[in-house]
């Protein structure tokens, strides 16, 4: 018996390390939220969407980011940064679309097209309505 138990735990563990590149996940609907200035910040959550996307593969999954508040201001920079274009483009590549909220247009009394390049369809009028809708879709949400 103590053999038995002894190959059982080998072959469990032999299973379970087989790497990362052979793990599946299922497909997946994420809404992620932006409602922050910190550039750094802005920065490691277009890296986690990255790496998210890497994990899961493009074709498994579909993500939008909801753009609200201060965060709106990284998408008004981005009109004349080369290196905040790029961040958004290799995203949107991805089929990432980033959902901008209208209300922090007319706060910030901007249109979209003082935004690097958001189209009429990116634009909803409310960022929150838009996540609780999305979640009530089946988006799960994240906010790092």
């Amino acid at each position: 018996m103590r053999v038995f138990s002894t190959l059982l735990l080998i072959t469990s563990l032999l299973l379970s390390s087989t790497g990362y590149s052979e793990q599946q996940y299922n497909d997946q609907k994420v809404v992620y939220h932006m409602n922050y200035h910190d550039e750094s910040r802005i920065s490691e959550t277009m890296t986690n969407i990255a790496n998210h996307i890497q994990a899961v593969g493009e074709e498994h999954i579909e993500i939008k980011v909801v753009v609200h508040g201060q965060a709106i201001e990284y998408f008004m920079d981005a009109v004349k940064d080369q290196a905040k274009q790029i961040s958004i483009d290799s995203l949107r590549l991805s089929d990432v679309q980033f959902i901008i909220c209208g209300n922090t247009l007319d706060g910030y009394k901007v249109t979209r097209e003082d935004l690097y390049d958001v189209e009429e369809e990116d634009v909803v009028q409310a960022g929150l309505p838009t996540i609780i809708d999305l979640q009530q879709k089946g988006y799960i949400y994240v906010r790092p």
